[in-house]
């Protein structure tokens, strides 16, 4: 049976790589390659890496910037009145 590589970062050892059968079914289990920790199954996987998954994350991290800043601002004002 081959295996296939997977470059995730395990979140038990922080080792790089991980693996999986070459069949590549949604259920397959990816297993990291230094420890072998379950990471997941080749479907949550496909969903992870997938282009709308990354624009979701990367929304979500622009929302939280801007609010952050809106903070800070507020906080700075605040303290100048003081």
């Amino acid at each position: 049976m081959a295996i296939m590589k997977h470059e995730i970062c395990c979140p038990r050892c922080g080792h790089h790589e991980a693996a999986s059968n070459d069949a590549a079914r949604d259920w397959d289990e990816i297993n990291c390659l230094e420890c072998g920790e379950f990471i997941g199954t080749c479907d949550y996987q496909f969903a992870f890496a997938s282009r709308n998954h990354r624009m979701h994350t990367l929304s979500q991290s622009l929302e939280l910037l801007i609010e952050m800043s809106r903070d800070q601002a507020w906080m700075q004002t605040i303290a100048s009145a003081a």
